[in-house]
Parts: C-alpha cells; sequence; structure tokens
C-alpha cells in the first residue's frame, strides 16, 4: 500500500511544482499588472513604468494569445511618454532662459509644449486602442473571439492534481476500512507491491 501511496504522490507532486515554478519567477509587482490586466480592458490601478516594462517581458502565454494585455501595456507606455516628460512641466523646465527667474511668457510657452506632449501621448494611445479594436473584431469574425470558451492549463492541472489526489485517497480509506476492496485492489497490477 505505501508504493500506492507513492505512486499518487508523485504526479501529484510534479503538477503542484509545475503550478508553482512561473509563479515563483514572478515577482509581486508583475503580477499585480498581469492581474489587473486580465480584469477588465483597462487598468484600474496605476503602475510604474518598470512594473510594466518587466510585465510586458513575461506576459503569461494566455494572457498574451487570448487577452488584449500586451496592446494594454503598450499603450499604457506610451501614455506615460519618455522619461522625464511628463505632462506638467516643472519650474526648471520651464525656466527656458535659465535666470533662474519663471515668467509668465516662460509659463505659457512650458504649459503649450506639455499639452503638445499630451496631445502626441493621446495619438498614440489611439493608434493603440485602434489596434485593439482592429484586433478584436478580427478575432470575433474569425470564430476564435476571446477567452470565454476555454479555461487556462494551470487550472485543469490542478483540478487533475485534486481528482487525482481525491481518488487515490478514497481508495486508500476504502481499502483500510473493506477488506473485500483491498483484496480487489491487490488484484490489480498498479496496485500489487512488489
Amino acid at each position: 500500500m505505501k508504493r500506492t501511496i507513492r505512486q499518487l504522490t508523485l504526479p501529484a507532486t510534479i503538477v503542484a511544482l509545475a503550478l508553482l515554478v512561473p509563479a515563483a519567477h514572478a515577482s509581486a509587482s508583475v503580477l499585480a499588472v498581469q492581474r489587473d490586466c486580465a480584469d477588465s480592458d483597462v487598468f484600474e490601478h496605476k503602475h510604474s513604468r518598470a512594473d510594466l516594462e518587466a510585465t510586458l517581458d513575461q506576459i503569461q502565454a494566455d494572457l498574451a494569445e487570448y487577452g488584449t494585455c500586451k496592446q494594454m501595456i503598450t499603450a499604457a507606455l506610451a501614455a506615460l511618454g519618455k522619461k522625464g516628460g511628463g505632462p506638467g512641466a516643472n519650474a526648471a523646465s520651464a525656466d527656458l532662459n535659465g535666470d533662474g527667474v519663471v515668467t509668465p511668457r516662460e509659463k505659457r510657452i512650458a504649459a503649450k509644449k506639455a499639452r503638445e506632449k499630451r496631445k502626441e501621448g493621446n495619438r498614440k494611445i489611439a493608434a493603440v486602442s485602434d489596434d485593439l479594436i482592429e484586433d478584436d473584431d478580427a478575432a470575433t469574425s474569425s470564430g476564435g473571439g476571446g477567452s470565454d470558451g476555454g479555461s487556462s492549463l494551470p487550472l485543469i492541472l490542478a483540478i487533475a492534481a485534486l481528482l487525482c489526489g481525491g481518488v487515490g485517497g478514497g481508495l486508500w480509506y476504502a481499502s483500510k476500512r473493506n477488506p473485500a476492496v483491498a483484496n480487489a485492489l491487490r488484484r490489480v497490477p498498479l496496485f500489487r507491491n512488489s
């Protein structure tokens, strides 16, 4: 009977490790971005540029294939723009002539530059959004739309491991309680002790 338990625990252990290895490699921030990405078609939380870039490199296969996570991250990175050129111009960038005093004229010029950067960021987001809509329309028209009809592989493996563990545990318990079941299991080559 010990061999039976060993035979059942090895596959269950392998399945459990297969489920845990990808989670061990991804950091908590990457997982947070992926969860936020998988929940809906918009980010509900703010994420840093480093987290978005790291997630873009480590996107899960099912999110990349069936979801819009990659496009969402690309759009969010485009919205962040280049480093140091955010929507709010600080005093140092508004001081155009470098005299240490920001005049109203310099404020207007800095605000105009900030508006132009925002407009450029919005154009990038609109271009990515158009690509998302086209990809979604193509997937819907070809019949391969979304992840509504399929389950993810880790979920299937977890269910299979639970079923194997449940069946194995049930057989072990029944063989301990009922000698007829124990005798029947001894006749099965898989359950024979050697």
